[in-house]
């Protein structure tokens, strides 16, 4: 399994097939994206490029989500396993974490 811890990234929206992407950094290294399609578009499996780069492809609807997830946690990782196993990951957390507790 290709995995790659996610320090940095950066959104932008293109014209063309792509409606917006988000791509991932390992400190100054591109690692991947994720490219967000419309809801009703024929998706691609996921990819590991000839350069080590995982590429993902979702639907839009899923792209506030993946951006609550991309601002909100950390650590993350990027992974690719196979084409219908690859994802951007959250490490794990302890329950309760950060919070404040009033007795």
């Amino acid at each position: 399994m290709t995995e790659y811890p996610v320090s940095s990234y950066a959104v932008y929206v293109i014209t063309g097939t792509h409606s917006t992407c988000i791509q991932f950094y390992e400190h100054d290294k591109y690692r991947g994206a994720i490219c967000f399609f419309p809801n009703d578009a024929d998706l691609e499996d996921a990819q590991l490029d000839s350069n080590g780069r995982i590429i993902l492809n979702m639907r839009i609807n899923r792209l506030h989500a993946v951006l609550d997830i991309v601002r909100n946690e950390k650590p993350l990782f990027l992974f690719y396993d196979s084409p219908n196993n690859a994802g951007l990951r959250t490490g794990r957390e302890t329950i309760g974490e950060d919070q404040l507790w009033i007795t």
